[in-house]
């Protein structure tokens, strides 16, 4: 059975078995008009059972229809029988058949086409059916007129039911190949939304960690350098607490900031606030304020404006670098940051030892360090046609190094 009639294939048989019903009793109640003998009645019975079956199956199982019609058929012509209205039902099934039948069945029925054609002028012919005396060719001698024409009619007659059954099945093969196309379309288009969204929680998590990460490092690195100032340094130790509480404002406010553009297309960058290089300068500073033996390094004139995905990549993996060092390098050693500005690209390289003195310090090794965050800074500006370089050097030191070009940033200079 073809998969459109699976919702109902019991109301299916019971139409079909009702359109054969009555070619039955149509056939039965002009039985008499048709001058069969009246001991051909149970052969009659016989034979319009088989054809009420085929009828009934034609759409459920039309290679079974197709079958049980030959045999009908074939049964038909062993009694002798001669042409009647029990014999609509081939063009019914014919039509079923081609409708919705397989590929072989379908190239069965339309063989079946041509061979009972012939099969039934031959069978005709030999019964001396009172369809020759209704086209006034009566009698064994024919003419080859007659005999064509009547052939004809008969091949017109089967061909047609099959041709619309043929053209009902085209159409609906292209219905359902543009119900399929549309369910492809509703597909991808379900899951490119679920990739967006996807994307979206991606940044955001991103987005959070690096913003969360760097200030509180920021914020743990400026309240242990209280322990070392002096207690009669009542203006040191403001400082200290004005630089932490100014990290936490600016946190919190970065976080709202990530949370309202949340669910924004990812790659419609057009309305993005740009990022300075007085906004990088600002992170550092923040390190450098939070951090005893801070040497920073800024190579680059004016104030240049980042815009687009890049000025977002390289802001956030300046933070995660910031946030790196301070987590996991040694507290008391040199701690080197590096911001560059050139004609082809921005680039932020963070230095910091891992062992000062010999002394461990609690600092984490590279596996340890190079984790989600310097993971995700990677990735973001491998997007945009930056990189992340990782290094170890030598006496325990470790550099970080992101780069983004210029170019994809769509940079933007004022003085």
């Amino acid at each position: 059975m073809h998969p459109s009639l699976y919702r109902s294939p019991t109301s299916v048989i019971l139409v079909d078995a009702m359109a054969g019903a009555v070619i039955g009793m149509l056939a039965l109640v002009l039985y008499p008009i048709t001058a069969f003998d009246g001991g051909d009645l149970l052969s009659f019975l016989a034979s319009g059972l088989l054809m009420l079956a085929a009828v009934a199956l034609r759409r459920f199982r039309p290679a079974i229809a197709l079958a049980l019609v030959w045999l009908a058929t074939i049964a038909h012509m062993t009694f002798g029988l001669d042409a009647g209205l029990l014999q609509l039902g081939i063009l019914a099934v014919l039509v079923g058949a081609a409708h919705y039948g397989s590929r072989t069945v379908l190239v069965l029925s339309g063989v079946s086409v041509p061979v009972g054609s012939a099969i039934a002028v031959l069978y005709l012919i030999s019964v001396e059916s009172w369809v020759w005396d209704v086209f006034g060719a009566g009698g064994p001698m024919l003419g080859a007129v007659p005999l064509i024409f009547i052939g004809g009619l008969i091949f017109s007659a089967l061909a047609v039911p099959w041709l619309i059954g043929l053209l009902a099945r085209a159409f609906r093969i292209s219905r359902e190949s543009r119900e399929r196309r549309a369910a492809a379309e509703r597909e991808a288009q379900r899951s490119a939304e679920l990739a967006h969204h996807e994307r979206a929680r991606t940044e955001l998590a991103r987005d959070v960690h690096d913003i969360v990460g760097h200030s509180l490092a920021v914020i743990v690195a400026q309240a242990e350098s209280v322990r070392f100032i002096d207690s009669s340094d009542s203006t040191a130790v403001r400082a200290a607490v004005q630089t932490i509480a100014d990290t936490a404002r600016r946190s919190l406010e970065d976080v709202r900031a990530v949370l309202e553009t949340t669910g924004a297309v990812s790659s419609d960058v057009s309305g993005a606030a740009p990022v300075t290089t007085e906004a990088l300068d600002r992170l550092i500073d923040d390190v450098a304020a939070a951090r005893p033996e801070v040497r920073v390094v800024r190579r680059g004139d004016g104030v240049v404006a980042l815009h687009g995905l890049a000025a977002t990549a390289i802001y956030r993996a300046t933070q995660e670098l910031l946030t790196n060092a301070l987590r996991h390098g040694a507290s008391r050693a040199p701690l080197e940051v590096e911001r560059t500005i050139d004609a082809d690209a921005v680039v932020v390289r963070v230095t910091n030892s891992t062992v000062p003195g010999g002394d461990d310090d609690g600092a984490a090794d590279v596996d340890e360090r190079t984790g989600t965050g310097l993971a995700g800074a990677r990735a973001r500006l491998d997007a945009v046609g930056g990189r992340l370089d990782l290094e170890e050097l030598p006496g325990g030191r470790f550099r970080a190094c992101a780069r983004v070009p210029l170019e994809s940033a769509r940079i933007g200079v004022s003085s």
